[in-house]
């Protein structure tokens, strides 16, 4: 199991603009199937979204569009079935409340922040 968890709120690239949506693009290097859990838990709103989807080789990426992320503080987590290491790639498009692409995290960029 691989699990990634990540603090997300709308000053979370420190853009003058705040991020208010985000769409994240899973892509699977593997040979086997491997089922997704995307979800977020705010502590003063409790549980934000929950998403499950299966990706392997043939089904190519997959991207969940609109998560929306406020002024609060929310706990991102993205968790596969999957042991065997660097079988996700993922990235994730930080959009303003106009749509506007503000930027793009790569899992190496997530990394980056967490230090």
């Amino acid at each position: 199991m691989a699990a990634y968890v990540l603090e997300i709120h709308e000053n979370l690239l420190q853009t003058v603009v705040p991020v208010r949506y985000m769409d994240i693009e899973l892509s699977f290097v593997g040979n086997d199937d491997v089922d997704i859990f995307v979800g977020g838990i705010s502590q003063t709103r409790g549980e934000l979204y929950r998403y499950l989807c299966r990706i392997g080789a043939d089904t190519g990426n997959h991207i969940i569009h609109n998560l929306a992320v406020s002024s609060d503080p929310c706990e991102l987590r993205i968790i596969s079935n999957s042991s065997i290491p660097s079988h996700l790639v993922i990235r994730m498009y930080c959009r303003s409340d106009q749509g506007q692409t503000l930027g793009i995290l790569s899992e190496h960029q997530m990394i980056k922040l967490a230090d």
